[in-house]
């Protein structure tokens, strides 16, 4: 009798027990802001824009807690969207080859991918940020709509930029860093800056320092004006690049 009790007790325990999970809640969190920190550095900076706009949200679930399976969702603005597909339908050569190689533009908000978690290293598995599989085919596909995005929005004409503080003493110490000055540094810099934030924002002045450092989006065209704009400022202010 007593045997059968306690047989009874550990069947009840066993069925009210949680299911196994293969990552914690607390986990599966910090697994889903690294995954967003992984695509801000990755991906062009129009991205990490409109993540700290809050444009952009993910979430990250268990699909299969056997499997190790995860589902990753990221939701894009569809103001984003549309004006990535008229940037590509404008320039039909590049969005057939682009085709070709396996970019396309996200044609919905919602984006999911499912991937298998290695639990050792608690990151995808390697063969999960392959472009051929559903987690690398979903970066992929961002990172191609907001580059298209990034290049565009870096010469796109701004009405009264507004800079911070913050942000006019950063762009003034990236001058320090890249240029020498004829006389006084800092003159010259403040000089170089405040004809900069006159024509551009702070923001579509790091979409240009992307397109010069990257080869790809440097030989789109974009950033024209304000390569010019900065040679013209160089001269003026006494300013040689180190």
């Amino acid at each position: 009798m007593r045997k059968n009790k306690l047989l009874f007790a550990v069947a009840m325990w066993i069925l009210s027990a949680p299911l196994h999970a293969c990552i914690e809640a607390s986990a599966l969190q910090r697994l889903a802001e690294s995954e967003m920190g992984y695509m801000s550095q990755r991906i062009p900076p129009a991205f990490a824009d409109a993540v700290a706009d809050r444009q952009i949200q993910g979430n990250m679930q268990i699909a299969s807690a056997d499997a190790c399976q995860l589902h990753w969702q990221l939701t894009l603005p569809a103001a984003d969207i549309e004006e990535a597909q008229a940037i590509l339908q404008a320039q039909p050569a590049k969005q057939i080859m682009l085709a070709a190689q396996g970019y396309e533009i996200p044609a919905q908000t919602s984006l999911d991918a499912l991937f298998l978690l290695d639990e050792k290293r608690m990151q995808p598995q390697p063969k999960e940020g392959l472009q051929t599989a559903p987690l690398g085919k979903l970066r992929a596909s961002v990172e191609l709509m907001y580059a298209l995005l990034t290049q565009a929005r870096a010469d796109a004409a701004a009405r009264h930029p507004v800079w911070t503080e913050p942000e006019t003493q950063i762009l003034n110490a990236q001058c320090a860093m890249q240029f020498v000055a004829k006389e006084d540094i800092q003159q010259a810099c403040a000089c170089r800056t405040q004809e900069i934030s006159a024509r551009f924002t702070a923001r579509q002045v790091r979409y240009n320092q992307y397109i010069s450092s990257n080869p790809y989006a440097f030989a789109s065209g974009n950033g024209g004006d304000f390569k010019q704009l900065d040679k013209r400022l160089q001269e003026r202010c006494g300013l040689a690049v180190r």
